[in-house]
C-alpha cells in the first residue's frame, strides 16, 4: 500500500486546537450546571408540579438555558465586583527622569488618591498589611480622599496609620468639600491663626495628624539637591500679576473695613490668605535652580497643551513670575478607569478636558505614565470611584497604590 503523505502542521494549528479544546471545556462546564440545576429542581419540586411543569421555574418564570446563562454572567460579574473591590494592592513604578541628581537616586514616593471615605478593613488594616514591608521616604496624596459624603474617618484613619515616621503631603480633589471656608470662622477672641480662620474642619483635621496642606510651593533638602513640590494652581500662573491684583483687592477691603462695611469683615481673611500664598510663592521662585527637581501635585492631570506651553523658554523677567514646567506631574482623579470591558478598556471616566468627554479614552491618560515633551505624568489608579460618575464600584481594575522610584538611569530596555 502507498504511503499516504500528511499535510505538515502550520505552527498556528496547535494553538488554535488548544483553543477550541478550552472552548469546549467551558461549554462542558456551563451544561454540567444547568445539569445540576435541573436535578436540583427536580428533587425540591413538587412530583405531581413536576409533571405538568417540564422546565425549571425561578420566582414563577420559566427559566431556560439561555436565561440561566446570562444569571450565570451576571453573578461571574457580581463576584468580580466585589472581589475587585474588597483586594487592594500596591503598583511599584519607576519613573526615569532627565538629569536626575544622585542625591535623589533611587528616591521612593508613596503616591494615595481618591479614597472617597472607603476603608479597608478596621483601622484600614487591609491597606496597611500591604505597605508593611514597603519603604518610602515621603507620602504624596493626590485628593478626593474624604470625598463627597463630607466623613472624614476613613482619610483620618488613614493619616493616623501611616504616623509621622515619613512626611505626608495633600492636596484636594474635586469631589471632596471646598479646603477654603466660604465665611471665615469669627475670630474675636483673636485666639486663631489665618489658617485656622480660612481652612476646611477636614483639613484642618488632616494637618493635627501630622499631614502638611500643599497651598504653596514647598522645598525638600536631600543632600546638596533640592525637590519642590508645587500645586498645579501655579501651572502657567503669572504670580507676580496675580499678586498685585490681591494686594489691590486687599486695599480696598482694608478701606471699606475701616468704613463699617459688614462684607469686607468677611471677606478680609480670605483675601489675606490668597495674598499670602502667592507672597509666599513669589519669594521662592526666585530661588529654584535649573537642576532642582520640580514635582507638580495635581488631583486632575492637566492637559498636554498646557504642559507644553509650561516648557516654552522663559525670558529672565518671566522666571521671576512663572515656575518652570515640572518635571514629574502626580495625578490622580480617574480611578484607573473604573469599570475596564475585556478587549475594549476602560468605559468611561469623568472628564472635561478628555475627548468625547471621557468615553472610551486612551488608556494611558487613565492609569500610568506618559510623557508630554519634557514632563512625566503618572496618573494613579486610586483606591475608589470617581463620585461624579455614575458607575458603581470597579470591574477588572483592582484598588491600588503606588510606590514610585526615581531614577536618571535609563532602563536596559530603553537602551536597546
Amino acid at each position: 500500500m502507498p504511503e499516504t503523505r500528511k499535510k505538515p502542521l502550520s505552527a498556528k494549528q496547535p494553538a488554535k486546537k488548544r483553543k477550541k479544546k478550552k472552548t469546549h471545556q467551558v461549554k462542558r462546564f456551563f451544561r454540567r450546571v444547568w445539569s445540576l440545576f435541573n436535578w436540583y429542581y427536580a428533587k425540591t419540586t413538587d412530583p405531581e408540579e413536576r409533571e405538568v411543569r417540564i422546565k425549571p421555574r425561578l420566582m414563577g418564570r420559566t427559566v431556560t438555558y439561555a436565561g440561566f446563562m446570562i444569571m450565570m454572567a451576571a453573578l461571574i460579574v457580581l463576584i468580580t465586583l466585589i472581589l475587585n473591590n474588597s483586594a487592594v494592592g500596591v503598583d511599584h513604578e519607576q519613573i526615569v527622569v532627565t538629569g536626575l541628581s544622585g542625591d535623589f537616586e533611587g528616591y521612593k514616593i508613596l503616591v494615595i488618591s481618591d479614597l472617597n471615605g472607603r476603608s479597608f478593613g478596621q483601622e484600614q488594616s487591609t491597606l496597611m498589611r500591604r505597605l508593611t514591608n514597603e519603604s518610602y521616604s515621603c507620602v504624596l496624596i493626590l485628593g478626593d480622599m474624604v470625598g463627597p459624603s463630607g466623613s472624614t474617618d476613613a482619610f483620618y484613619t488613614l493619616l493616623e496609620q501611616l504616623g509621622t515616621r515619613k512626611p505626608v503631603y495633600f492636596i484636594a480633589g474635586d469631589s471632596d468639600p471646598s479646603p477654603i471656608l466660604e465665611t471665615p470662622r469669627d475670630n474675636s477672641g483673636q485666639d486663631m491663626t489665618l489658617s485656622q480662620m480660612v481652612l476646611a474642619d477636614w483639613v484642618l483635621g488632616a494637618m493635627e495628624r501630622g499631614a502638611t496642606y500643599l497651598d504653596t510651593p514647598l522645598s525638600l533638602k536631600k543632600g546638596t539637591s533640592t525637590m519642590w513640590l508645587i500645586p498645579d494652581m501655579f501651572l502657567n500662573l503669572n504670580v507676580t500679576t496675580a499678586l498685585d491684583a490681591y494686594k489691590d483687592e486687599l486695599e480696598q477691603q482694608n478701606e471699606s473695613f475701616l468704613e463699617g462695611v459688614s462684607v469686607s469683615r468677611e471677606t478680609l481673611p480670605l483675601t489675606t490668605y490668597r495674598r499670602n500664598q502667592l507672597f509666599k510663592t513669589q519669594s521662592v521662585i526666585s530661588s529654584v535652580a535649573s537642576d532642582d527637581l520640580l514635582i507638580m501635585l495635581s488631583h486632575e492631570a492637566p492637559s498636554d497643551s498646557q504642559l507644553l506651553i509650561a516648557q516654552e523658554a522663559l525670558s529672565a523677567q518671566e522666571k521671576k513670575s512663572y515656575f518652570m514646567a515640572p518635571d514629574v506631574v502626580f495625578s490622580g482623579h480617574y480611578c484607573g478607569g473604573e469599570w475596564k470591558l475585556p478587549l475594549i478598556g476602560t468605559l468611561y471616566v469623568q472628564s472635561n478636558i478628555l475627548p468625547r468627554y471621557g468615553w472610551f479614552p486612551d488608556e494611558k491618560y487613565v492609569q500610568g505614565q506618559r510623557s508630554v515633551g519634557g514632563t512625566i505624568v503618572y496618573t494613579a489608579q486610586g483606591l475608589g470611584n470617581n463620585a461624579a460618575t455614575v458607575l458603581s464600584g470597579r470591574l477588572n481594575n483592582p484598588p491600588r497604590v503606588t510606590l514610585v522610584t526615581l531614577t536618571g538611569e535609563l532602563p536596559p530596555s530603553m537602551l536597546d
